[in-house]
């Protein structure tokens, strides 16, 4: 669910496959700073947008990858009215989520891994229930995956 911030109402959301004409259409106006066209090509990778249920509008997206025992973020993105009006709340928290539904779905029991950047790392711990384990490496094991799955998926 995503938190309209003006009104206070919660929204349902779907997540959707992210397909390359999303980057040329859906993402307009988002910074160029990442590369979303790359995870297209990558064997394990998955490439999921985030919308209000019945609305095709991106709010945020996610490029995770199949690990051998664990999902693996490689990059998660707020639209930029999320990040800089902030319309939306909860759209990282909510990603990080679906990356840990993601991981139960596959039989990883929940278990996810990204880097954070530095200035990142206490917001990742903060509000996604990660563990820092160093070099920016940060883990969510299962127990914090289905509090994060209760909190914003459920």
């Amino acid at each position: 669910m995503l938190l309209h911030v003006k009104s206070g109402e919660l929204y349902p959301v779907e997540f959707l496959p992210l397909q390359p004409v999303d980057i040329k259409r859906g993402m307009r106006g988002w910074e160029k700073a990442f590369n979303w066209d790359i995870y297209f090509g990558y064997r394990n990778a998955e490439l999921y947008k985030l919308v209000i249920r019945g609305n095709d509008y991106i709010q945020g997206v996610i490029a995770l990858e199949r690990k051998a025992d664990h999902v693996y973020i490689h990059l998660i993105e707020s639209a930029p009215h999320n990040r800089f009006d902030t319309v939306f709340d909860f759209v990282g928290e909510t990603l990080v989520s679906f990356a840990c539904q993601r991981s139960l779905d596959l039989g990883y029991e929940g278990f996810v891994a990204l880097d954070a950047k530095t200035h990142l790392i206490a917001y990742y711990a903060r509000n996604m229930l990660a563990t820092h384990i160093g070099g920016g490496r940060m883990i969510i094991n299962e127990a914090n995956a289905r509090k994060l799955i209760m909190l914003y998926l459920k």
